[in-house]
């Protein structure tokens, strides 16, 4: 083991000193900065919330939701709860006159058949109204008496009329149809009405949790104590629906009854469809709230079209930035909720919410979609960029490369020819300075410059012996004014031999002539010249 460390350690030192090609390095170079920048972006996108924009966007838009059915949904019940006040108001009022007009009081119509039908035949007509008026699929009236105090059934058995609507569809066009659920059937026969098929003569006031509790509160006007019941079972059905329970409040305080509208689960999923949206389908729920949960077997659930809801789970919920969750156990849904005030009085302290959610399933279907999409852009740009860094890398390179064979090849880079990289056109000029200079000295010329050096030469046999005297003092490094005291003649003496010298040597002036002598130095040829 030891003898293979030592192995990779000796291959990576050799590997420090082998040297990296320009392309590879600039190629290097280009995928890091590359890199840098695509992770810069990455980290600017999550900061600014990009990859947090679905939940703001979920946000957004079941708050939105949230408002509209708020909106809807509370204007719904109040609008059912004036009713049902004007509606006991009325009531009283009709039963305060037959109570008058026969000279008794409530109590004793127990067990007098004829005069709770006298009742009922004038509570009809404003119940019916109260149906056909209101938002709601039933209508009903409670008279706190019965027909018959002997049965066993007859301390929460009372005498009443309720009327509901029955071939409740969202897809039929046909108008739902009126039947007979509680009541005297004398009152169905005389209006023409079909009796439901599980009628009952009387109310079971057991069934309606929180009603003998109101019938015995003294009030002084309805409006002073009235609530929802929690989603009950219609006895003998099977049907579910919430009563809202309203006191039939006599002017001397006498609570007669109690009144109110019927909103069933069947008519709240019709009410209130599911919603489908980009995030999935968005379900409607008023409930009670207790302990941070949300107890839907209480309440009424909108369609459930689009999620495994079935009306009657507890919902525990769990708070969050964007929005809630609320786990039913073996689902577990996201949305929001808001506490409303659905009853006055004793009762208002029971808490009741509605709620706006929709699968979590679909919702993270949704934002596996984005983020994969997400993914693939982030691929396709990361491989455009790195495509991009190898083009950039051989468009950059190549001219260098380029260059460089070219000096390999022919040794030195073409008289015009241009890399189009001033920095290697520069080394180019460079290296073929420094060949030249290095020809010259080891004394080879280019052939033409060769030539007009050998001309020079031969001509300086066509000079006199004077005439090579003054060329001798120049060749030793003389200055013309040197010339009259070295060869004792005048200075005009020594222009008229300069102007014969430079005639013969085919020269213009002495800077020519120097040149042409200390190029022959270099050369290693100025002896030639003696």
């Amino acid at each position: 083991m030891r003898n293979k460390f030592k192995e990779l350690r000796a291959l990576k030192a050799f590997a420090k000193k082998q040297s990296v090609g320009m392309q590879r390095k600039l190629m290097l170079y280009w995928v890091s900065m590359i890199l840098v920048v695509f992770a810069a972006v990455i980290l600017l996108l999550s900061v600014a919330g990009a990859f947090s924009q679905n939940d703001e966007q979920l946000h957004e838009v079941m708050e939105l939701h949230l408002q509209n059915t708020q909106d809807n949904l509370i204007g719904h019940l109040d609008r059912l709860t004036a009713q049902s006040i004007n509606l006991s108001k009325e009531l009283s009022h009709e039963i305060e006159g037959v109570l008058a007009q026969e000279g008794i009081s409530l109590q004793e119509i127990n067990d007098a058949p004829e005069r709770l039908l006298e009742l009922q035949q004038v509570m009809y007509p404003l119940v019916n109204a109260a149906l056909q008026t209101g938002n709601c699929n039933g209508a009903y009236a409670i008279l706190d008496a019965t027909s018959n105090t002997t049965l066993p059934v007859s301390d929460h058995s009372r005498s009443g009329i309720h009327l509901r609507y029955s071939n409740l569809s969202a897809s039929s066009p046909v108008a739902p149809t009126v039947v007979y659920f509680r009541g005297i059937p004398d009152i169905a026969r005389q209006n023409d009405l079909e009796l439901h098929n599980r009628w009952n003569l009387e109310f079971d006031t057991d069934q309606i949790p929180g009603c003998r509790e109101l019938m015995d509160t003294s009030l002084d006007r309805p409006a002073q104590s009235y609530f929802w019941s929690r989603r009950i079972g219609l006895k003998g059905t099977w049907e579910s629906a919430m009563l809202l329970c309203v006191p039939i409040v006599g002017s001397d305080g006498t609570v007669y009854g109690i009144c109110g509208a019927e909103i069933s689960a069947l008519y709240f999923q019709l009410s209130y469809p599911a919603v489908d949206g980009q995030f999935g389908s968005a379900v409607t729920i008023l409930a009670p709230i207790q302990d941070s949960r949300l107890l839907l077997s209480d309440g009424l659930v909108g369609s459930v079209n689009g999620t495994y809801l079935d009306g009657q789970e507890t919902l525990v919920i769990h708070q969050g930035r964007y929005y809630n969750e609320y786990d039913a156990g073996t689902e577990r849904y996201i949305g929001l909720h808001q506490t409303i005030p659905i009853s006055k009085g004793e009762a208002e302290n029971s808490a009741w919410a509605f709620a706006i959610m929709i699968p979590q399933d679909s919702y993270a279907a949704y934002t596996a979609e984005v983020q994969r999409t997400w993914v693939i852009a982030a691929l396709v740009l990361l491989v455009v960029l790195l495509a991009l860094s190898f083009f950039l890398a051989r468009r950059f390179v190549r001219p260098i490369t380029d260059s460089l064979k070219r000096f390999q090849q022919e040794g030195v880079l073409e008289q015009g020819l241009s890399s189009g990289i001033s920095e290697v056109d520069e080394l180019a000029e460079f290296l073929n300075a420094r060949a030249r200079n290095q020809r010259l000295e080891q004394g080879e010329l280019p052939p033409n410059i060769a030539e007009l050096f050998d001309q020079f030469v031969e001509r300086k046999d066509l000079l006199t012996e004077a005439e090579r005297n003054i060329l001798r003092y120049y060749i030793d490094g003389h200055e013309i004014a040197d010339i009259p005291d070295l060869a004792f003649i005048s200075m005009s003496t020594v222009r008229k031999h300069n102007r014969s010298i430079y005639q013969k040597l085919g020269v213009v002036s002495r800077d020519e002539l120097m040149l042409y002598i200390d190029l022959l130095r270099r050369c290693g040829r100025i002896q030639e010249l003696f």
